[in-house]
């Protein structure tokens, strides 16, 4: 699980190449701390994946083998030396594995001392323009051969222009992002992000395939908030190309109709999408403005995109701890038609699982799961906006063998002894922006052996609502329940009253979605209960309302 709830630690070669990067955490859940000096909220970019590699400081290490000195000058792109703000870095990365190191350039100069062998060698250096604005210049060199003393020099001068556009006259590009990927002794990995609207970069090589993706966001007229579509463009090519730049006809994209609907209360909706090349994911922020609403989004076909969808209060002010976040992964295999809606309801668990031991793989807590998802996409972990509750653990004797008081995480749960549980999770929920959801009573069984992990199964629910999530007064609802993780038999029972009385509804299957019939009343909320005998049974109390 590579996409994690905490922030994403870069490094610090990050910090010095991601300079379009204004926020570094992690989807799906947001950070929970921010450096001084950030807005605590979500209208930024999200950086996540693999954390690049945090390069040596140069001349902070002696070397026990062969050695030689290094000399770089650096010019910008007015063939002047730039300042130390305008050049902070030189990286060089060893091609066949090991440490990578940096050095601060002082008026456009470094040298030190490195051990032998092959790096991939780059700076970034900004220069002022004539009439205002400042370009920034990405100078990489693919391969440089250190076998005995060396001089060079990074050339901003040699950089192309990388731009992104479409054949739509009114489209207009507000983000652009190159990304690098090397393999530095171990396979591809991430060793450069950089961009900007106003932003170069130097043909390359391929040695140690180097690899060169761009990623760029059009919107009309370049507007931030409340745009009719959005372009997410993506292209890769072996090497860096003497043209850098990307130029796509609309045909040629997948249009995907999307719309993004509402929970029964004023609310505010925004997306990040981006790119996913296998190490680091970079989404940029768009604004969508009152919910509900549709937009067509398009996408290059052929490529794995991460997108998320943020909904806050009216004031859209998308603070950490006043947001839900739901995300998916989207591909496209062609160009064409499509349609990609984010539904809201009905809301509930997805697949989870109990990592046990102090911490999962990659930092993740002991429970995972993900308590707001949605028939298309999973939420974000706890902690959630506006929810409350616990996750507990029980013995077969019913002996609380581990608490949290956060529903669906938890931290530090050591493994038990083998044998039959229960975990129960309650949560209550009042979000200014949804009237639905707000309370889930969900119960799991499970054998705990001697596995490092217990999965944890769910149901989910597709049915047709309006865009406010209203199913229409007195009609005939079709409910489709769909086994998440588990091939156990499901059954189903609707409640008109938040819980106080039950009925069955009878459900038959097509594959793997059982599907059956729930009668409307003439206004009010429709809550369900899902179970696979044995295996789950899930509480929802208004699942969704009735006009």
């Amino acid at each position: 699980m590579a996409l994690v709830r905490a922030a994403l630690a870069l490094g610090a070669m990050a910090a010095l190449t991601a300079a379009p990067v204004q926020t570094a955490h992690a989807a799906p859940r947001p950070a929970t701390s921010t450096p001084a000096g950030k807005a605590r909220d979500l209208k930024s970019p999200i950086v996540a994946g693999k954390p690049m590699r945090k390069p040596v400081p140069l001349g902070s290490r002696r070397f026990a083998g062969p050695t030689a000195t290094v000399k770089v000058d650096l010019l910008d792109r007015k063939g002047a030396a730039p300042s130390t703000d305008d050049a902070p870095f030189v990286a060089f990365m060893a091609l066949g594995g090991g440490d990578s190191y940096s050095a601060t350039p002082v008026d456009g100069h470094v040298e030190g001392t490195l051990p032998t062998g092959d790096y991939a060698v780059y700076t970034r250096v900004q220069t002022a323009g004539d009439t205002g604005g400042t370009s920034t210049t990405l100078v990489y060199l693919s391969k440089v051969s250190v076998t005995e003393d060396t001089s060079l020099t990074l050339d901003a001068r040699k950089g192309r222009p990388v731009t992104a556009s479409s054949d739509r006259a009114d489209a207009r590009m507000t983000n652009l992002t190159v990304q690098l990927t090397q393999n530095l002794g171990d396979g591809p990995e991430t060793v450069a992000l950089d961009g900007g609207t106003n932003f170069y970069i130097t043909p390359a090589g391929t040695d140690g395939a180097l690899t060169y993706h761009l990623q760029a966001q059009l919107t009309r007229n370049g507007a931030e908030t409340g745009s009719p579509y959005v372009y997410d463009l993506a292209t890769s090519a072996p090497g860096i190309p003497a043209n850098p730049a990307l130029r796509t006809r609309t045909s040629a994209l997948a249009a995907v109709r999307t719309p993004y609907l509402a929970e029964g209360g004023p609310a505010c909706g925004g997306t990040h999408a981006g790119a996913n090349w296998g190490g680091v994911v970079y989404m940029p922020w768009t604004e969508l403005g009152a919910l509900p609403v549709t937009r067509t989004e398009y996408f290059t076909p052929g490529v794995d995109w991460r997108v998320d969808e943020d909904v806050t209060g009216a004031d859209c002010g998308f603070a950490f701890d006043d947001t839900d976040v739901r995300y998916r992964t989207v591909n496209f295999p062609s160009a064409g038609s499509y349609t990609r809606g984010w539904s809201a309801a009905p809301l509930g668990p997805s697949v989870g699982k109990i990592y046990w031991s102090t911490n999962g793989p990659g930092g993740e807590p002991a429970l995972i799961m993900s308590m707001l998802s949605s028939a298309d996409a999973k939420s974000q972990l706890g902690p959630y906006a506006h929810m409350t509750g616990t996750s507990t653990l029980r013995d077969a004797a019913g002996n609380v063998v581990a608490t949290s008081d956060e529903p669906g995480t938890a931290q530090d749960w050591a493994a038990p002894a083998p044998g039959r549980y229960t975990l129960t999770i309650d949560a209550e929920r009042a979000a200014p922006w949804s009237d639905l959801a707000t309370r889930q009573h969900d119960v799991w069984n499970l054998t705990v052996g001697t596995g490092p992990q217990v999965a944890l199964p769910a149901l989910r629910y597709r049915m047709p609502l309006d865009a406010n999530s209203r199913g229409a007064a007195g009609a005939d609802q079709s409910v489709s329940v769909v086994p998440d993780g588990t091939d156990g038999t499901p059954t189903l029972r609707v409640s008109y009253d938040d819980g106080a009385t039950w009925s069955d509804v009878a459900l038959h299957t097509d594959g793997s979605v059982w599907t059956g019939v729930v009668h409307n009343p003439s206004s009010g909320y429709v809550s369900l209960r899902g179970a696979v005998a044995g295996v789950v049974d899930q509480t929802l109390i208004r699942a969704y309302g009735v006009r």
